[in-house]
């Protein structure tokens, strides 16, 4: 089942023709804390749920098969870089978005229950009561179903066939379902999501990098860049200058969607340009010879773009250390790092 809380949209319908879908959610990665993609295709479609940290989980429906996690994600990326896709965004809050990326996880707790000899008033009662986190799906023929979701026993939320898959809110909705599963009967399934466990399970992951200490561990100093020789010559396929604007873009999108850093990427990569001139006198800010504007790169010095990347990698690295970014950009480079592959082995990155 695929699930999309359509309640507060943020864009809608946008053909992937006209969109670099990475960009796309690098960009609302940085403007909204939580949310969800629905993409949708003639013949399938799939969801994709993020917060401004990661890609939390995905699922794609095509026919009779239903895919999960990062399977899922890759092949929605790859269907959007291909064919024409639609796109809507959603908002949602940062509190639920664990529960709704996990609705295609959830595990049987009642299933096949007949209405016949269960109320589903009744059972809608018994999972208040019960805390229950998952749904009730409520079955009348393969072409007319209804889902009550509950989070902590409280009732969120209602999707059917005849809200058109909408998600709704209303007392009424829970009234009429209940009469008609009475008049026409109905077969009753409910699923439990495991928020809790997956958050234990996360947070109690072996970490041999991360030392076992209530304090916070001291940020690492920035990975040195290494200089390349002089005479070592990039190939001619790699396209450096394009790498580092695709970067840059990642670290302007976050930073400027970033409540807690109070400066703007302009400013702070001007800042660091400052206390590097003597090293790299190329990223002078008062001479612009580098200037970086709308996610593009004009560069009129006369080193090559080996060089200007040396420079420009270790002032970004340093603002990622400043501003407690590394947590994120080890989640949220793999678009980059797998684009990019002969350039980031050619300049010997370290991300």
């Amino acid at each position: 089942m695929i699930v999309v809380p359509t309640e507060t949209p943020i864009i809608e319908e946008l053909n992937s023709c006209y969109a670099d879908v990475e960009k796309l959610f690098l960009y609302y990665q940085g403007i909204i804390d939580a949310g969800c993609a629905h993409f949708r295709l003639p013949s399938s479609e799939g969801v994709i749920f993020f917060d401004a940290f990661n890609l939390i989980n995905g699922t794609f429906k095509e026919k009779n098969s239903l895919l999960r996690g990062k399977a899922a994600i890759d092949l929605l990326f790859e269907e959007a870089r291909s064919k024409n896709v639609m796109i809507s965004i959603y908002e949602i809050p940062p509190e639920k978005i664990a529960f709704w990326a996990n609705v295609a996880n959830a595990e049987d707790l009642y299933k096949d229950l007949s209405t016949e000899f269960t109320d589903l008033e009744g059972l809608i009662r018994k999972m208040a009561s019960d805390r229950l986190t998952g749904y009730i799906e409520v079955t009348f023929n393969a072409d007319d179903v209804a889902v009550l979701f509950f989070h902590n026993g409280q009732m969120i939320g209602s999707i059917s066939a005849e809200s058109k898959w909408q998600l709704v809110r209303t007392e009424k909705f829970q009234r009429d379902l209940v009469e008609k599963s009475r008049k026409l009967g109905a077969i009753l399934n409910v699923r439990r999501i495991l928020i809790e466990q997956m958050e234990r399970e996360k947070a109690n992951a072996p970490s041999p990098a991360q030392p076992q200490t209530k304090e916070k561990a001291p940020i690492a100093p920035p990975k040195p860049v290494p200089e390349l020789p002089v005479q070592e010559k990039k190939p001619r396929e790699l396209n450096i200058r394009e790498m580092l604007q695709y970067l840059m873009l990642i670290y302007d999108k976050f930073i400027s969607g970033n409540k807690r850093i109070r400066t703007d990427f302009d400013t702070l990569l001007k800042r660091k340009f400052v206390e590097k001139v003597e090293k790299y006198d190329f990223l002078d800010p008062f001479t612009e010879e580098f200037k970086y504007a709308n996610g593009k790169i004009e560069f009129s010095g006369r080193v090559d773009d080996a060089r200007l990347a040396t420079g420009l990698l270790e002032c970004l690295q340093e603002i990622a250390v400043e501003n407690d970014m590394q947590t994120w950009l080890d989640k949220s480079l793999w678009p980059l790092r797998e684009k990019y592959t002969n350039e980031i082995a050619f300049l010997k990155i370290q991300f």
